[in-house]
């Protein structure tokens, strides 16, 4: 196969590939979708499981070109005039003559990337709907630069930040917020902060407790070394990295309660009652205890994390819910 192709413009094309779980192999990332030379270099230490080069294929949603389906743009991450890190983004504008209708914003999950199946089939329905649909990576995800062991909700507010106002750049400041998990948690921050602009929040088991989750994997022995030194190794079935105690800081200074009050965009919260990684409870307690009542909660009593199995049947309540609302 041959290598990621790059545009003299900078712009790369992506490749998306399916393959059942068994055939995924644990390599280091590279790509050359980097940072510019002096930067840190992106994701160092950070390993995911990726198809080996006879396992890859694309898939195809749409009857467009794969080239012009995959190409990203790169948003440079600036400070005090130097180039620290990059956001990939991909941006899909809504067709011409579909009128002044919201954006669809995907949030990636904890250690997943913006071209995960559920980002790929939300983005061919949104745009046979005649919607505009973008993603980008998490700074230390996928063709983002910057690392994992930086990350923090902060952080990631602020990426979500930047690819808004790349959006409203090209008049689509109106966004429909769909998140997946971490991707979830963090959207119904950005909402509480931006209400003015979010039209509505559909999330897929969104991580509203990640510290809990995190320290109870780590046991209180890990945790207090994870304290003392700074940082701790992490690994499951998806990535295996550095995590830095700042996270857990950072998500303790964002107080739930605080987001209970603050909160003010309709929402769907889609949810699993087998997940493993997200309680259902935590997300029925935030439906239930927030001050804003327009909040549904859809729980499939058979559903894991992911979900992804019954894609078709999130399209269709999320769907549902932004038309019975009169939101689109």
């Amino acid at each position: 196969m041959a290598p990621m192709p790059i545009r003299d413009d900078g712009h790369v094309l992506s490749q998306d590939w399916a393959v059942p779980a068994r055939d995924l192999t644990t390599v280091a990332v590279s790509h050359p979708f980097s940072s510019p030379p002096g930067a840190p270099s992106p994701h160092p230490g950070f390993r995911r499981r990726i198809p080996p080069l006879a396992s890859r294929r694309r898939r195809c949603h749409s009857p467009e070109p794969f080239e012009e389906r995959c190409r990203m743009e790169r948003i440079p991450i600036v400070e005090n005039g130097r180039e620290i890190s990059h956001l990939a983004v991909r941006f899909d504008p809504p067709p011409q003559g579909t009128g002044e209708r919201p954006c669809f914003l995907y949030l990636h999950g904890f250690g997943s990337e913006q071209s995960g199946e559920k980002a790929e089939f939300f983005r061919a329905r949104a745009r046979e709907a005649g919607f505009g649909f973008c993603s980008f990576d998490f700074q230390g995800h996928g063709l983002s630069g910057g690392d994992m062991l930086g990350l923090t909700l902060t952080r990631n507010l602020e990426d979500m930040a930047r690819v808004h106002t790349f959006l409203r750049d090209r008049g689509c400041g109106r966004l429909i917020l769909l998140g997946s998990s971490m991707g979830g948690g963090t959207a119904l921050w950005y909402s509480s902060l931006h209400p003015e602009e979010i039209v509505a929040g559909l999330h897929i088991a969104p991580a509203l407790e990640l510290a809990k989750g995190l320290l109870a994997w780590a046991g209180p022995e890990r945790a207090r070394l994870w304290e003392e030194t700074g940082r701790i190794h992490f690994q499951n079935e998806f990535v295996s990295t550095e995590l830095g105690w700042t996270l857990i800081e950072d998500l303790r200074a964002h107080l739930t309660e605080t987001l209970l009050t603050r909160y003010r965009t309709p929402a769907l919260l889609i949810q699993g009652k087998l997940d493993t990684s997200v309680s259902w409870k935590s997300v029925a307690e935030f439906a239930t205890c927030c001050t804003f009542k327009e909040i549904e909660v859809h729980l499939f009593a058979d559903g894991d994390h992911r979900l992804t199995d019954r894609k078709e049947r999130l399209w269709v309540l999320m769907m549902e819910f932004l038309q019975g609302r009169a939101l689109i």
